[in-house]
């Protein structure tokens, strides 16, 4: 993909965002969300400086992001779908259920829960502003497993789990800051359904959840979302954001679809700048046509491929 093999200066905002509290310094760092009318202010800025082209990748719709200077020019392209849950005028997780859920899914949900109470032993917790170090290095292990274990029988490549070590060592800090939390579902004391999420104000982002297959006859997924908006919900939480991926489970429970957009900064004077930036917008508009065909991301998955791929190395 040319963008990728020849403009490597790029960010990835919502991670930025949501993980870290940064964005390219190329904004003029005020954030405001459409949807609840909230306006944030981010300190951190991620240093974007560019001579030719710099990308700005995976921008959420309902955020409004100003650039620092009114001259800079960039194009903006719409690329995939992302899915959310807006909690606003939700008093408790009955009603956001009744009104987005159909009868049939509700039935289902209440059967599913009330037949995994009866055959076992469960409990749920959230980590958020403390947890005890010797419990997070536990629970940090099993998602691990878990989440490794349900990539290997799907035959994906994950792109967390190479990373993971970073990952548990930066997120400990920001459960302790309540700027991440950590919500488990157990089987006595077995972790079986783990979701990391990340917290800006108002705004909960999903970024990695996983279950125990052993108990995929439950729909984990399910059961952990209604645990989670129980919780949104008391903790005034207005949007729990799912991202990206078109999948049944999201379409299922978000009550709001969004989309994201790439911002392609570009200098003006340059000729070359301005006709590479007009041939990444094709090339990315080329990209999402073949999303929404299902060529890629259903005919063609690139996890799919990065996973054979790996698995023949190894064993080489």
């Amino acid at each position: 993909m040319i963008h990728k093999l020849f403009f490597n200066k790029n960010s990835h905002l919502i991670f930025d965002l949501f993980l870290n509290k940064t964005i390219s310094s190329l904004y003029n760092g005020k954030v405001s969300n459409a949807l609840t009318q909230r306006n944030y202010t981010t300190k951190n800025l991620i240093d974007s400086d560019f001579k030719s082209i710099y990308i700005t990748k995976d921008i959420p719709n309902y955020f409004t992001f100003t650039p620092k200077d009114a001259n800079t020019k960039f194009k903006e392209v719409l690329q995939y779908n992302g899915y959310l849950l807006n909690l606003s005028g939700y008093t408790n997780a009955t009603d956001f259920i009744n009104s987005t859920l159909n009868k049939r899914n509700r039935k289902n949900l209440n059967s599913k829960t009330n037949r995994l109470h009866e055959n076992h032993n469960i409990s749920s917790q959230v980590f958020f502003g403390s947890i005890d170090k010797q419990e997070y290095d536990r629970i940090f292990e099993d998602f691990y497993k878990l989440l490794n274990a349900r990539f290997k029988k799907k035959k994906m490549y994950n792109r967390y789990l190479p990373n993971w070590n970073d990952l548990q060592a930066s997120t400990f800090q920001k459960i302790q800051d309540r700027n991440a939390s950590l919500h488990v579902i157990y089987d006595n004391s077995n972790p079986i359904a783990i979701t990391l999420n990340f917290h800006l104000n108002d705004i909960v982002f999903s970024h990695i959840q996983t279950y125990d297959m052993n108990y995929s006859k439950y729909n984990m997924g399910d059961i952990s979302m209604v645990h989670h908006i129980e919780w949104l919900i008391n903790n005034h939480i207005s949007i729990f954001d799912l991202s990206m991926g078109k999948t049944y489970y999201k379409e299922k429970w978000s009550n709001h679809t969004y989309h994201f957009f790439y911002h392609i900064f570009y200098n003006k004077r340059s000729i070359i700048s301005r006709l590479s930036a007009r041939v990444i917008a094709l090339e990315l508009k080329l990209l999402q046509f073949l999303r929404n065909k299902n060529i890629i991301g259903k005919l063609f998955m690139f996890d799919k491929l990065i996973y054979t791929y790996k698995s023949k190395v190894v064993k080489q």
